[in-house]
């Protein structure tokens, strides 16, 4: 065992229950454990066991409804032995690798509930059963859709149906259940919080009131299955919120507007007084939802402060999440006990073996999760499976085992950037013969510059694991050597990989030739002066605006459009974190602006504004780069990544993966 990860590897208790170590998988939107149509899903089964299998610990699935969120009256535990038996076999395979699981349970979403009008009037949703809260109040997504109060009548059903499906857990073996949450802003979460619950009855007030309806939960469960069967909650420290839908950046001089400092050490006391046995525990709402969801511009463990404050009142153990990435200083809070144990999601996704490599101490070897949410949050809110934009294996674990091939072929890569190490290391497993080219001395391409900022750590940290990966393998690799015709024929290929990247675009604007790229900025071939002038809005200039105004920079971010960041693809936890830190940092936005022309000294834009500037950055966006090369056609050549169509780091790794694997 790694010394340097040993308080990770150390048994705990969560009630009478041992966990065989101190990681946690924590609940994300994963798979359902029933389909639509109300039979088991198989792939629940063997996503949760993967991650059992990389040595997790204690895994709590993504939240299981007790009713449907759409008000259609369908109640869980009316599935029966639909769940219980399939679930039973599921367990066994969970225990089998010396793991447990805790079943997440919602009381519902209350005015989180992701909807819109047409959702409303749709014959699939009851608005009335679904627009609840526990008080009238506006959803969070579209304040002109109001939910009105819970009845004491319903309350009282979803306590009842908690205990009853608790029990179907117990029957399928599952170790114990998670009440979710007084945490995130949701539904036990808005009777918790005084803003949000305005009741006058037993459920509203004092409050003891506010979390009875949370204590009724934990004390049925108990009732129904027994005191020694383990009930743990969500729990959100403090709420960071300055207002409705207005979080507050760690550091940040505020009024809480939610659950504050002060009063958490009372709730989670009343909390464990009713029977909870441990508190999973983090910060945050979805007013203020980078803390439960933290990007890549928050800090790592940036909920552990909190976490560890809120141990000190109670005496039962305390998981903490959020950007628990690092298994070193992880280890720290827990050996210095900081905390008990720690809360991975994401990471979990990017690497299932996270907990086994930590515990070898191959840390080289964790592929590291870089908070972007494309490939988790992203596809889960476009409708589609859970996924992750570095692995392409999650949800497909059995249509992706990589096995060697019985046909080994002699593949030429040009290109060495994070798409064509991709294909390279997917390549080189399955047995084939692989030679990369790359025309510099540095691996990465245009992913260096990206991972240059302070935030991206974790970029750089990927950027570390491929070259790992590359030094691991038996790829043939060639620096500083450009492919030419001459030299890729000589090589006789079976198949070319095409994987060359893109160029920043240029703008037909009179003066263009004065401006600097970002990428000339972030490499630091450019030293920009004092005030900086950013034309674009997208991902790529906000993140630079924020990342000069740090260092002291007088920034203006220019933007065509009539907003910022209105591109596709970026979530809502990464597109408020980066907006309210632009705020902080006193960026200036100009929107709507169209440039007339660039000078020396600034830029001046049609409608006659002159907005001066010591250096002018472009940051417009990428044109994929021309690469003409042809061995004939008895020699397939594929364009992969940005090469082909500019797009993501999802669609890169995806895209080389996929080929890779298929040759």
């Amino acid at each position: 065992m790694s010394e340097q990860c040993n308080a990770l590897f150390q048994p705990m208790k969560i009630g009478n229950v041992e966990i065989k170590n101190r990681i946690v998988m924590c609940a994300m939107g994963g798979p359902s454990a029933m389909k639509p149509d109300g039979t088991f899903n198989e792939q629940y089964g063997r996503f949760y066991v993967e991650r059992a299998k990389g040595g997790t610990g204690l895994i709590i699935p993504s939240v299981t409804h007790l009713v449907d969120m759409f008000g259609m009256g369908n109640w869980f535990h009316n599935y029966g032995d639909r769940f219980v038996e399939p679930m039973k076999k599921v367990m066994e395979e969970i225990h089998s690798c010396d793991a447990k699981l805790f079943l997440q349970i919602t009381a519902g979403m209350g005015r989180v509930l992701q909807i819109n009008t047409k959702m409303i009037k749709s014959q699939k949703m009851n608005p009335e059963n679904a627009l609840i809260a526990p008080c009238k109040i506006h959803n969070v997504w579209n304040k002109d859709i109001m939910h009105r109060e819970m009845t004491k009548e319903e309350i009282h059903e979803r306590v009842e149906a908690f205990g009853k499906l608790a029990k179907m857990c117990k029957d399928a073996g599952i170790d114990g259940v998670e009440v979710h949450a007084v945490h995130e802003g949701y539904l036990l979460d808005q009777f918790a919080i005084s803003a949000m619950n305005t009741r006058t009855d037993e459920y509203g007030g004092s409050l003891e009131n506010r979390l009875r309806f949370t204590c009724e939960i934990i004390q049925e469960i108990k009732r129904v299955c027994g005191k020694d069967y383990p009930v743990t909650v969500r729990y959100s420290v403090a709420s960071k919120m300055k207002g409705w839908n207005q979080g507050a950046l760690p550091g940040e001089d505020y009024k809480e507007f939610g659950r504050s400092l002060e009063e958490s050490p009372k709730a989670a006391q009343i909390l464990e007084a009713a029977g909870c046995d441990a508190l999973n525990a983090d910060n945050g709402t979805y007013d203020s939802w980078y803390y439960p969801h933290p990007p890549v511009y928050m800090p790592l463990a940036c909920n552990l402060p909190e976490c560890e404050y809120i141990k000190n009142f109670v005496n039962i153990p305390v998981i903490c999440a959020g950007r628990m990435h690092d298994p070193i200083s992880a280890s720290e809070a827990v050996a210095s006990g900081k905390i008990d144990a720690i809360g991975l999601a994401r990471p979990l996704l990017a690497d299932p073996q996270w907990p086994n490599k930590a515990q070898a101490g191959d840390l080289d070897n964790i592929r590291p999760c870089i908070s972007c949410h494309v490939g988790c949050m992203g596809e889960v809110l476009g409708g589609r499976h859970l996924s992750c934009a570095l692995n392409p294996a999650v949800m497909e674990e059995d249509n992706c085992r990589i096995g060697k091939t019985d046909h080994p072929k002699n593949i030429i890569i040009v290109g060495g950037g994070i798409g064509g190490m991709e294909a390279a290391r997917i390549a080189d497993l399955r047995g084939h013969h692989v030679t990369l080219f790359k025309k510099t001395d540095k691996l990465g391409g245009a992913f260096i510059a990206a991972a240059a900022m302070d935030f991206k750590e974790m970029d750089r940290s990927l950027l570390n694991w491929y070259r790992t990966q590359m030094k691991n393998s038996n790829v043939d690799i060639r620096m500083n050597t450009v492919a030419d015709q001459e030299t890729i024929a000589a090589m006789n290929p079976d198949e070319m990989i095409i994987a060359v990247g893109a160029s920043e675009k240029s703008l037909p604007i009179k003066g263009f030739e004065h401006t600097v790229t970002a990428v000339d900025v972030l490499r630091e071939r450019v030293t920009p002066g004092k005030d900086v002038a950013i034309i674009g809005g997208g991902l790529t200039g906000c993140e630079l605006s924020c990342q000069l105004a740090k260092h002291g920079h007088t920034v203006t971010v220019v933007e065509a459009l009539d907003d910022i960041l209105s591109a596709p693809g970026i979530m809502p936890p990464n597109r408020a974190a980066l907006v309210d830190y632009m705020n902080l940092y006193q960026v200036r936005t100009v929107c709507g602006a169209q440039i007339e022309e660039i000078l020396p000294d600034g830029l001046v834009l049609k409608d006659g504004q002159k907005i001066s500037a010591d250096t002018v950055i472009s940051a417009v966006g990428y044109n994929p780069n021309p690469f003409n090369l042809s061995l004939g056609e008895n020699v397939p050549v594929h364009v992969i990544g940005d090469a082909a169509e500019v797009g993501n780091l999802m669609t890169v790794i995806h895209g080389a993966f996929k080929l890779a694997y298929e040759i």
